[in-house]
């Protein structure tokens, strides 16, 4: 399928960083086939999350990898520091996005590569290992679902449009909790997933908008990456430095749950 934005890098350098962050999702399934999770095995952070061991392993195995084979090129993730070189490409990287839900043995856990270029996402796998989902994108392919093209639309809904939404704490941490509430009332079918799931059940079209809130850059940029590829629309709004409030998905029903948060858009990076 055509990609709906205008590519920003060479189809051959999108194919093959593409085939790369599929090796990453695939070691990452290896990984974690290999990981048995017990209480000893399991922290949590300052901010209340879960880290695991396996989130540790699986992003140093990736960022060995990434310096393997691009050596040149930045990295941000989730579990260890940023390692900047001041190169124009920087893989962001979130090994286990919805760690609660994994060492729950709930299934809608992600792991998250994505690859942005000048600061623009410009690549992105969300990969559901326990699914056997993968839903992906790079600049000028296009975006796919296991490999059947996707696209996200307006369409005529039979009735409300079905919005996700992250936690309610979320909106708590960032300052606006009454935004929840408000989402809530205008959309009585809201859903509420805790990880990346919304962002490929909205991505593959079948949710209208995703809303996440309060989020790092590592829990968006895959999402952000395949919306542009997808024709979904992608908008950041204001809110905390260093944060991300995201609404995407479907380009009318995205307008008007934008209009309805009452947000200003961010600028864009």
């Amino acid at each position: 399928m055509k990609p709906v934005s205008q590519p920003r890098i060479g189809e051959a350098d999108s194919r093959r960083f593409l085939r790369f962050a599929f090796s990453l999702a695939d070691l990452a399934r290896r990984l974690l086939a290999e990981t048995s999770i017990g209480e000893a095995d399991i922290a949590v952070k300052a901010d209340g999350s879960y880290v695991s061991v396996a989130d540790r392993r699986i992003e140093a195995a990736w960022r060995e990898a990434i310096t393997g084979q691009f050596g040149d090129h930045d990295l941000v993730g989730e579990e260890y520091p940023a390692e900047g070189r001041g190169s124009a490409w920087e893989w962001v990287l979130d090994p286990i996005d919805g760690t609660d839900n994994f060492v729950h043995g709930m299934a809608t856990f992600g792991t998250l590569v994505a690859l942005r270029h000048e600061g623009v996402p410009v690549l992105g796998v969300i990969d559901h290992p326990r699914l056997d989902l993968r839903v992906s994108a790079a600049d000028g392919l296009g975006a796919s679902c296991n490999g059947r093209p996707v696209r996200v639309a307006d369409r005529n809904e039979s009735g409300t449009p079905i919005v996700i939404a992250t936690a309610p704490e979320n909106f708590n941490k960032g300052g606006r909790p009454e935004l929840f509430g408000r989402l809530a009332t205008a959309h009585p079918n809201l859903r509420v997933y805790r990880d990346c799931y919304a962002h490929s059940v909205v991505l593959q079209g079948q949710g209208a908008v995703a809303v996440d809130w309060h989020a790092q850059l590592w829990d968006v940029c895959a999402a952000w990456a395949i919306a542009r590829e997808a024709g979904a629309a992608f908008e950041r709004l204001k809110g905390p430095p260093g944060r991300y409030q995201v609404v995407f998905g479907r380009p009318a029903a995205v307008a008007a749950v934008t209009d309805l948060l009452g947000i200003a858009r961010e600028e864009e990076e």
